[in-house]
């Protein structure tokens, strides 16, 4: 036990680059000189520690697969004068399958008593990203080798000490018979950041010391990119524990704390932590896309202030550039804040007015003739509502779209979790862009991130206050004027709480059990709404008129919106992308 308590287990949180398995072995071989030199006897690597995780297609041409196989190959000959352990991906029977491997003096060490020489993946009702891979789990892989599933889970002897490891949070409850001997339980994960679900910690050390070795980056499953959380811990059966940081690199090794020295939990959900989470995010994005200049659209608003700050600290304010495209129905306030907000943050800063451009396809599409053969004719005419959408268009679609050209760049999508769920954007306009980083985030989130920033981030108001407070608004026509306290028609406040309602529960709230919950004052305790509804809603028609609306814009044109919309960055349970999809389905009046 002496490995354990006096720092010769080194847990590695390393930067797992995905679909790179070269560049993820040559990281892992780094490491490995570094704890060799510090006296290390065991060094620990997370799950897809080689690959990162990848969705079944990305396998089927094997080269990765080959590739996993000869980085595995190098680590083998490279673990002489300590043991090593990781999570990497084997092919079993042709098929492919998450494991724990180990090797010790330049061989790879079995599991005793193990038909197989790894230990295969249990899949985590926890971790989202295991159904998506498509890999023979622990209990197929028992099934097929026609043993009990504890039967695969025997301990390796990696320099003299019995330690079991898996990959994946949960455990299966295999007896005390598993564990008898066992000096160490040992996790392998890599467990996405989510705010509103509490990271998993070290598995129950059942009396032995237990750790939960954990991997940072990012994993990009197409339409969603999460961010890994990290948080790699290690706890004593005694209750004293250590844990890394979130969401970057580290490496802890496991010398047992005094009472007084343990390392508490960070507050995964505080939002200093968001704010990590979002720019590590986004600085890996920009870095694997090969990018590093930024336009966004500032319009003045809190959105477009919070994306703005995000990107001057991830690409830095030399390589950003914020826009203002005012039409005849923008504020001077606004147009002011955005200029304060470019000042502030250093970047670059320009003004392109779109009003002109606007006029010019209303004269074109405003008493167009369309004919067809037979003489059939029809005028055509662009409503005033059309014209808003013609607007933000014109803004995205031409104007950010060129700036992004001309700088070099890309240009963001600043949308919110709020304006996807019902759609409040415009299709080719404001819901455009390369990266929607802010789109799981709720407007109410939008704004106490934004507090924070200026708070402990910048410690000065680098967001203007005016963007903070201002009623939001897409100023797209006189009903949407900031200076008359017009704005968008969302109760924020309200309407935040009822959409988490529906997305971010398991089983969503129905319309005709909110509109019970009206008449009976509970809404509140279904919804988590701390006002007073009838100040909104003055009778329940009033309320149930608003749920229906909101339920159909939510499963109408919303769902084509998000289709459409950029890849979404993840930072709940329950993400538009991912968790939540968006087939076009019939629209029905309940969910």
């Amino acid at each position: 036990m002496d490995v354990l308590t006096q720092g010769r287990v080194r847990l590695h949180q390393m930067l797992i680059r995905q679909g790179d398995p070269d560049a993820n072995t040559e990281s892992i071989l780094a490491s490995l000189v570094r704890a060799r030199a510090d006296g290390i006897r065991v060094a620990v690597f997370p799950e897809w520690a080689l690959s990162g995780f990848l969705a079944g297609p990305e396998w089927l041409d094997g080269s990765c697969l080959r590739a996993c196989e000869r980085g595995l190959s190098r680590i083998v000959e490279a673990s002489q004068g300590l043991a090593v352990v990781l999570g990497t991906v084997v092919s079993y029977r042709g098929r492919l399958v998450g494991a724990a491997v180990a090797a010790e003096g330049g061989r790879r060490v079995t599991p005793a008593g193990s038909p197989l020489p790894f230990v295969p993946k249990l899949l985590s009702p926890q971790n989202r990203l295991d159904g998506a891979s498509g890999f023979l789990c622990a209990g197929a892989v028992a099934a097929m080798e026609g043993v009990a599933l504890p039967a695969l889970f025997a301990p390796f002897t990696l320099n003299g000490m019995k330690v079991v490891a898996w990959c994946g949070q949960a455990l299966p409850n295999c007896g005390d018979a598993m564990r008898q001997g066992t000096e160490m339980l040992l996790c392998l994960d890599t467990r996405p950041y989510t705010r509103d679900r509490p990271l998993g910690g070290a598995p129950v050390s059942d009396g032995v010391p237990a750790a939960c070795c954990c991997g940072t980056g990012v994993a990009d499953a197409g339409k969603t990119l999460f961010v890994l959380a990290g948080g790699t811990q290690a706890r004593w059966p005694d209750g004293r524990a250590l844990q890394a940081p979130l969401l970057r690199e580290a490496a802890l090794d496991l010398k047992m704390p005094s009472r007084d020295g343990a390392v508490a939990q960070a507050d995964h959900a505080a939002s200093r932590v968001v704010i990590d989470a979002l720019e590590c995010a986004c600085r890996l994005q920009l870095g694997r896309l090969g990018l590093s200049r930024v336009v966004v659209g500032a319009s003045g608003g809190i959105d477009s202030a919070l994306t703005a700050a995000l990107y001057s600290r991830v690409a830095g304010p030399e390589n950003l550039l914020l826009a203002n495209m005012p039409s005849r129905h923008n504020s001077g306030t606004t147009i002011g804040h955005a200029r304060r907000l470019a000042a502030n943050l250093g970047c670059y800063y320009t003004e392109v007015p779109i009003q002109e451009s606007v006029d010019l396809t209303r004269r074109q599409i405003d008493g167009c003739v369309c004919e067809r053969p037979g003489g059939g004719k029809r005028a055509l005419a662009l409503s005033e509502f059309a014209v808003e959408n013609v607007q933000a268009r014109d803004r995205s679609g031409r104007v950010l779209a060129a700036l992004a050209s001309a700088f070099g760049g890309v240009f963001t999508c600043n949308a919110n979790k709020s304006e996807c769920t019902v759609g409040y954007g415009t299709m080719y306009g404001d819901i455009a862009g390369f990266f929607a980083a802010l789109a799981d985030l709720w407007k109410r989130e939008i704004w106490e991130l934004a507090r924070c920033y200026n708070d402990e981030v910048f410690g000065s108001e680098m967001i203007p206050q005016g963007s903070i407070t201002i009623v939001p608004s897409a100023e797209l026509s006189p009903a949407q004027n900031v200076d008359e306290g017009k704005g968008d028609p969302l109760a924020y406040a309200w309407h935040d709480r009822l959409f988490a309602a529906w997305t971010e529960r398991i089983v969503p709230a129905t319309v005709d059990e909110l509109a019970r919950g009206y008449v009976a004052g509970t809404v509140g305790e279904i919804t988590g709404y701390p006002g007073d509804l009838r100040a909104l809603f003055p009778d329940e028609a009033s309320f149930r008129n608003d749920l229906t609306r909101m339920w159909r814009l939510y499963n109408g044109l919303a769902r084509a919106k998000r289709l459409q919309a950029p890849p979404v960055l993840s930072l709940k349970s329950r993400t538009f992308g991912f968790d939540l999809g968006s087939a076009q389905v019939p629209i029905l009046d309940e969910p």
